[in-house]
């Protein structure tokens, strides 16, 4: 079991880093007209440092960029439990969830360069996927008959779910069955079911790419932006940087207890573009960065302005999102209350919020996170984004997203 020490204690031991900062290279090449700007780092840390002395998390980071650059930072606790090393920004998370949004701006990057359609049919190109049968309420397999596509897949509307999303799929007797996904769970473009479907989009950019999804990645998107500690196989010699990783028990009301062994033992070659991916809290700020900026970085373009427009813009018509009825394995994932909304949509690479939050973040905020309770989000209208990282079971605990929610509130004071 993790015992956490005091705060005091901790204050002395690791010097909890609070920074703010303006960070110039990661804004727009012209200069916003941006007037409003976050708290000093010593109100930020004043604040935090009260909430995490009523908090029992051993650690975490949290980071908010602005569109002009302005950065504010906070980091506490150890990177290893009941060690001395603390926490820092550039410490490799398991990110999990968080990896949709990667593989989601690969596909859109191949649709700019028409290698791929948004609307475009993919039985021909992805067989194995389309071909892949329905598992009705009934429990009868039945073939699909209208047609998968990536829009489809990027906004979860295409019938693919998860084990832990669904009950029959977490009944599903797979030992005869031939396919390389489970079945889905209704015809494409009728209902929303959070699932494998990112991962399709992942093994279809590998396709048309001809590259790996972690080759990829390194070339077009993690490469160019610096993001040198995202990987799906982290290299050897930052092993030592992966932070513990820990979970709550069934329901998430226990005590945290490290899960051991969490670094898998031998490297994948099987690409999880839903889920695979670790990363650093100041590796994935530059991603949120860019795409606040409307898809540029220091040294040239993620992607179009218009493509841009298109993630940020509600994808789903007549596709309900409320998932008040939804199974969830309670002890993993996904008890998605407070975070999807009967008013929520899905954009092309995540969460649309359509409502304004109670600390000010407007709505059509784009957002999403990771099953080890990390999240993220990007609100264009206030020209901010900002994450936190902390790490464990279940997911949408409240420890972290009510310190995130405190955290929001802070740099959001002068916006409102």
């Amino acid at each position: 079991m993790y015992i956490r020490p005091s705060l005091q204690h901790m204050q002395l031991r690791n010097r909890i880093l609070v920074i703010g900062i303006i960070v110039t290279f990661f804004t727009c090449k012209t200069k916003t007209e941006q007037t409003k700007s976050f708290p000093s780092s010593e109100v930020v840390s004043k604040q935090m440092d009260s909430i995490m002395g009523e908090s029992d998390l051993p650690g975490l980071v949290a980071i908010a960029i602005n569109k002009d650059g302005e950065r504010i930072e906070y980091t506490f606790g150890n990177a290893i439990w009941n060690e001395g090393t603390p926490i820092k920004t550039n410490n490799i998370y398991r990110i999990a969830s968080m990896t949709k949004l990667v593989t989601s701006l690969a596909a859109l990057q191949l649709v700019e360069k028409d290698s791929l359609g948004l609307d475009e049919d993919l039985s021909s190109l992805m067989p194995e996927m389309t071909s892949i049968p329905i598992l009705t309420d009934k429990k009868e397999l039945i073939d699909g008959e209208n047609l998968i596509t990536l829009r489809q897949l990027l906004t979860h509307t295409s019938g693919f779910g998860y084990f832990f999303t669904d009950s029959l799929l977490a009944t599903h007797d797979a030992s005869n069955w031939n396919y390389e996904d489970l079945p889905r769970r209704f015809e494409a473009n009728t209902q929303f079911l959070y699932g494998t479907s990112t991962n399709w989009v992942g093994k279809l950019v590998e396709k048309i790419s001809g590259l790996s999804l972690e080759e990829y990645f390194r070339k077009n998107i993690t490469g160019p932006l610096n993001m040198n500690r995202t990987w799906f196989n982290v290299p050897d010699s930052l092993h030592n940087k992966i932070i513990t990783c820990g979970r709550r028990g069934d329901d998430g009301s226990e005590s945290l207890t490290e899960i051991p062994d969490a670094y898998p033992k031998s490297k994948t070659q099987n690409y999880d573009g839903g889920g695979g991916l670790f990363s650093s809290p100041e590796d994935y700020i530059k991603l949120l960065a860019c795409l606040l900026n409307e898809g540029t970085y220091p040294d040239g373009q993620l992607l179009q302005k218009k493509t841009i427009n298109q993630i940020f813009k509600e994808q789903l018509e007549g596709v309900s999102m409320d998932i008040k009825e939804n199974y969830y394995q309670q002890d993993l994932c996904c008890n998605f209350e407070g975070l999807i909304k009967p008013t929520s949509n899905w954009g092309l690479a995540g969460l649309i919020d359509t409502e304004m939050t109670s600390y000010g973040r407007k709505e059509g905020t784009l957002l999403w996170g990771g099953v080890y309770n990390t999240y993220w989000y990007i609100d264009r209208k206030s020209g901010i984004a900002a994450s936190i990282f902390t790490q464990y079971l279940p997911f949408n605990h409240s420890a972290t997203t009510s310190v995130f929610d405190k955290f929001s509130e802070m740099i959001y004071k002068n916006y409102n």
